[in-house]
């Protein structure tokens, strides 16, 4: 039987490393993804780097006596969602206290680790995937976000299976949209015209797939899909997804109730990184001032599924107003248009926000000047509808093959 922490990203933080492997050689067995770091700045910076499901985070260490404190004290102020495991010796108590206060989830006394670190850890995990759907749903980027919704709320067995691989779509489109929103074009393996004037999961993915081979490839959408699918394993996971949806939606599928439970437990598992990790905020801009030096946008940011929110932001470059981009911390906003657009709904003067779901066709055959069809992000229900925008991405020939 897979162990719970099987393919779990586990990172480790302790200048002792060989004491520190020696205490994780329970999470090894149990197939666990540890990496290893000896300071506080070193682990900053793995978690900067790539998604993590949980911290280990040893209090004596660099940088500074405690270490440790010093780590806990930047993930808080960074308004990190990461659960951390904390380690201590024997005699800590108050370090144990502020640890605690600065938002650590649990500690275990160093001397009982090896015995203790599965158990901990595993509980840990379980108690924050059971809440991480319901988390993502109200804090993740609306495309995604709304799907998540609609999944947990949907009681009916079959029709949850249907709605998590929605779900599941979604996930890939918006990786998608940002890499290739922001990786210079080239042509994508099994990508032409024809299937993105009609994508479905199978197409998402391999666009996926192709754009993570790319070494052009922005790290906005690289975190992203390690949110997805971090690893060969995952990846074969989310495959083996793709059959069963086709199946279901050409009625040539019988799914069982362990397809069910697999595809729950794999959304439930990217929700947690992504309300872990940052993966950045998608906002609709209002208006721009101009200081001399940078640019203060006000913006709409677009997450959950209720209204959006008022933000501003401080870039070195101009916005347009409507724009739709994706904003991550230390770098300039992603523009996503026209993969994702905005539109203002009459007459409550809403805006929605609108994402590309292929290609309209006409008697000729497709190409730059191919209009593109868009769903609606389910943002502000019941506040009107917004007329679908005339858009073409020309940038779309550089992508696909010849069919």
């Amino acid at each position: 039987m897979t162990h719970p922490l099987a393919d779990i990203q586990i990172l480790v933080a302790d200048d002792q490393t060989d004491v520190a492997r020696t205490l994780c050689n329970p999470l090894r067995r149990a197939k666990a993804r540890l990496t290893f770091v000896e300071d506080g700045q070193a682990a900053r910076d793995a978690l900067a780097a790539q998604p993590f499901d949980l911290v280990v985070i040893d209090m004596k260490m660099p940088p500074e006596e405690w270490g440790g404190l010093w780590l806990l004290k930047q993930l808080h102020a960074e308004g990190s969602r990461i659960p951390t495991l904390v380690l201590s010796g024997e005699g800590a108590t108050q370090q144990i206290i502020q640890a605690m206060r600065l938002g650590a989830t649990d500690w275990i006394f160093k001397d009982v680790a090896d015995r203790e670190l599965l158990d901990r850890a595993t509980t840990i995990l379980a108690d924050r995937h059971k809440q991480s759907l319901t988390i993502a749903s109200e804090h993740l980027p609306t495309p995604i976000a709304s799907r998540l919704a609609r999944y947990i709320r949907t009681t009916d067995s079959e029709k949850q299976l249907t709605e998590g691989l929605h779900a599941l779509e979604s996930l890939l489109r918006f990786a998608a949209v940002v890499g290739l929103s922001s990786t210079p074009p080239f042509v994508l393996p099994g990508i032409t015209l024809d299937k993105l004037a009609a994508p479905a999961m199978g197409t998402w993915f391999n666009v996926c797939t192709a754009l993570a081979g790319s070494p052009s490839a922005s790290s906005a959408f690289r975190r992203l899909l390690s949110c997805i699918a971090p690893d060969s394993g995952a990846r074969q996971t989310v495959q083996n997804f793709i059959p069963i949806r086709n199946g279901i939606f050409h009625d040539t599928a019988d799914p069982s109730p362990e397809d069910l439970g697999r595809l729950d437990s794999f959304l439930r598992r990217v929700a947690h990184r992504m309300i872990s990790s940052r993966t950045g905020e998608l906002i609709v801009a209002k208006s721009m001032k101009y200081d001399g030096e940078m640019y203060a946008v006000e913006a709409l940011n677009l997450h959950g599924t209720g209204n959006p929110s008022p933000v501003e932001i401080l870039t070195n470059i101009p916005i347009v107003n409507g724009a739709v981009l994706l904003v991550d911390k230390d770098v300039e906003p992603i523009p996503l248009s026209p993969l994702m657009v905005s539109a203002v709904a009459e007459p409550s003067g809403s805006v929605h926000c609108l994402q590309f779901n292929g290609f309209v066709r006409g008697k000729g055959r497709l190409g730059p000047a191919s209009v593109i069809k868009f769903s609606r992000v389910n943002i502000a229900e019941g506040h009107g509808a917004a007329s679908h925008p005339v858009v073409a991405w020309p940038a779309a020939t550089a992508w696909a093959g010849q069919a």
